[in-house]
């Protein structure tokens, strides 16, 4: 069985001596490219393997923590001026007859 976990991000971008230079702020992650595609293509890519190394190892809790990042009950997240959305999915697989480590 497969799911996938979707991330509702943003990232910042910039020019800077020829490159465009992308940044997802939430989780400090910063990539660059000749294009305002590429960026923000490596961005995402960076991120999805960033969360996947994370659930891999079991830390995801403690990077988020080391971010900044606080449990909430709801709220509705807003955006820096100028910030673009960043979707990133995040394959997850499933054993079945796994045993359960909750």
């Amino acid at each position: 069985m497969q799911g996938v976990l979707q991330l509702k991000l943003f990232g910042m971008m910039k020019r800077e001596d020829g490159w465009y230079i992308a940044h997802c702020p939430p989780l400090d992650i910063t990539t660059q490219g000749r294009t305002q595609a590429e960026p923000r293509r490596n961005l995402s890519e960076a991120t999805e393997l960033f969360v996947i190394s994370c659930l891999e190892r079991g830390s995801l809790d403690q990077a988020l923590r080391e971010l900044g990042f606080t449990k909430i009950e709801k709220t509705i997240a807003s955006r820096p001026e100028g910030a673009f959305p960043l979707m990133v999915p995040i394959p997850l697989r499933f054993q079945k007859n796994a045993p359960c480590h909750a």
